[in-house]
């Protein structure tokens, strides 16, 4: 007697998921340098130059042949 496996049905609504989490995460690590430092723009503006160099990285190894 042949066992049938079936696979389980896929949420419809998992789209956009990853960017919810980026969010959550991202929203967390500001409100720590933000509360953990005291001074807002200093940890901010690090923050952003960390997310534009990580990005330029990500997209010179997204453009090699």
């Amino acid at each position: 007697m042949q066992q049938r496996f079936d696979l389980p049905a896929r949420p419809s609504r998992q789209r956009g998921q990853a960017y919810a989490e980026y969010l959550v995460v991202t929203a967390a690590l500001i409100g720590v340098l933000a509360v953990a430092t005291g001074d807002t723009t200093s940890s901010f503006a690090s923050l952003l130059s960390s997310f534009k160099s990580l990005f330029s990285a990500y997209s010179f190894t997204l453009s090699l042949p």
